[in-house]
Order: C-alpha cells, then sequence, then structure tokens
C-alpha cells in the first residue's frame, strides 16, 4: 500500500481529482444554491438548516453527497497520505495519520448527510461526532500535505531527492 500512494502518478492523480472535486462541489453548491451541512456539527443547527431548504436543494445536496462527497475524501485522503509517507521517511506512516483517520469520518458523515437529507434525523447524533473528527483531522492533513509539497519544491529547486529522513 505504502508503494501505491507513494508512487508519484498516484500523488498527482489524487492531487488533481482532489482540485477537480473541489471544483465540481462550487460549482454544484452554486447551481443549486445550497447551504450545505458538511461542516456543521451542532443537531439543532443541522436541523435548521436542512428545513430551510427546499425539496430541490435537499435533492440536490443528497445528490452531490451521494456522486461527489463520497469520492473526496478518497482522492484527498491519498493525495495527503502520499505526500505525508513519500516526503516525510520513516515518520512519514505515523505523520500521516490525521489522513488515515478523516477517511472514513468523512465516510460515516456522507452516510449520515444522505440519511437526514432524506428526512431521518435519528442518527444525527453520530454526525454530531464525526463531523468535528473530519474538521480537524483534514485541517490537520492538510497543512502536513502543504508542508510535504513545499518540501517538494525544494528538493526540484536544489535536486536533492530525499525526504526528511533516510527512506
Amino acid at each position: 500500500m505504502r508503494s501505491f500512494l507513494t508512487d508519484g502518478k498516484t500523488i498527482v492523480w489524487s492531487g488533481l481529482a482532489f482540485v477537480a472535486l473541489t471544483i465540481g462541489f462550487g460549482i454544484w453548491i452554486q447551481q443549486n444554491d445550497l447551504h450545505i451541512i458538511d461542516e456543521i456539527s451542532d443537531p439543532d443547527q443541522i436541523r435548521a438548516v436542512v428545513e430551510a431548504m427546499t425539496p430541490e436543494q435537499m435533492s440536490a445536496h443528497w445528490w452531490m453527497t451521494l456522486v461527489l462527497d463520497y469520492f473526496y475524501p478518497l482522492a484527498y485522503g491519498t493525495f495527503f497520505a502520499g505526500l505525508a509517507l513519500r516526503y516525510f521517511g520513516v515518520s512519514g506512516i505515523w505523520i500521516a495519520v490525521p489522513s488515515i483517520i478523516v477517511v472514513p469520518a468523512d465516510i460515516v458523515e456522507n452516510t449520515i448527510q444522505l440519511f437526514i437529507l432524506s428526512g431521518d434525523f435519528s442518527l444525527i447524533w453520530v454526525k454530531a461526532i464525526a463531523t468535528p473528527i473530519k474538521l480537524v483531522s483534514f485541517i490537520v492533513a492538510a497543512l502536513i500535505a502543504l508542508g510535504a509539497l513545499a518540501f517538494a519544491v525544494y528538493q526540484r529547486l536544489t535536486g536533492h531527492e530525499q525526504g526528511f529522513e533516510e527512506k
């Protein structure tokens, strides 16, 4: 698995998928005038946002979650973990932990959102737990990935080819 994640082609393609899906979200949200519930963890706020949606907006959010948001954590998780593993040497496995945590947290959140957007709020308490885990681990993983990208640029400019530690 490590060799797949650290392969340059895997990192490039997962990075491109991450960017493309991010753009896709922006277009989908704009076209459907959505206020999404992806970053909301408070059950009362989630209910308020969903109850304020038109049936068309709920449907658009449901389809966006199914069509785009299930692939999103796979794309950014692969990208973030690949960068951490490739550029942080033997410590990379520990540095990649936030990338490993965020993927299942986001998938759980997406699944609960499909229930919520279908009118079933019985598992909203799971989203109240999964969303903060997703957000914190995403931010940490993204910052690590930015550090790895900066190191990759440094390597490219200086001609060095090793990570921070011997692989």
